[in-house]
């Protein structure tokens, strides 16, 4: 289906001819999506249309794309492969999704600004719901952070081959618990 048609095409026609919209999506449709990461390619979308028994508008999506994410650890640029499948039932009313959700349960609902088709309305949350809770899956990263704990020498700090950078946490607090015992009840 063509790009032009999409902008007035309606999600209803769409279900009633059983329609499937393949499409290529990129930061500038995107743009939350696109604030938390990049796409190093357009994001493949395939959506397929149609009508449940209870006569709701359907759709089932597809999305897949290579994407770029800023790692929480080493605060590098990270590539991962997300690839995503849904099914959603389109309401066009806030009322009419809690309708829905208190019949069934089970299905997802996506409530829409309007009667014709934005692709990106409807794949958007998806795909930020797809992102990974953890981007780097190096335990031995070179850019992590170095933590050291240890629980002797840190007051005096002996070793003068560690780095700077290191943050010792929790070095004091050995002793501050004794200094405390130690102290005459009041």
């Amino acid at each position: 289906m063509n790009s032009q048609a999409l902008g007035s095409i309606t999600y209803r026609s769409l279900a009633q001819q059983r329609r499937q919209v393949t499409r290529q999506m990129n930061g500038a449709t995107l743009p939350r999506f696109a604030r938390l990461c990049q796409a190093t390619e357009a994001i493949s979308v395939k959506l397929q249309f149609n009508r449940d028994d209870q006569g709701r508008i359907v759709v089932d999506g597809h999305l897949e794309g290579d994407i770029e994410l800023g790692c929480h650890r080493c605060e590098e640029s990270v590539q991962r492969h997300i690839e995503v499948e849904f099914r959603a039932a389109i309401a066009f009313t806030e009322e009419q999704a809690a309708f829905w959700t208190g019949i069934d349960g089970d299905i997802d609902i996506v409530v829409v600004n309007g009667q014709n088709l934005d692709v990106g309305e409807l794949v958007e949350d998806e795909l930020l719901l797809a992102l990974p809770d953890r981007v780097c899956v190096d335990d031995d990263c070179s850019y992590m952070p170095v933590m050291h704990y240890a629980d002797t020498g840190c007051a005096e700090r002996e070793d003068e081959s560690l780095e700077e950078s290191r943050r010792l946490p929790f070095a004091g607090l050995k002793e501050a618990m004794q200094d405390l015992d130690k102290e005459p009840p009041s």
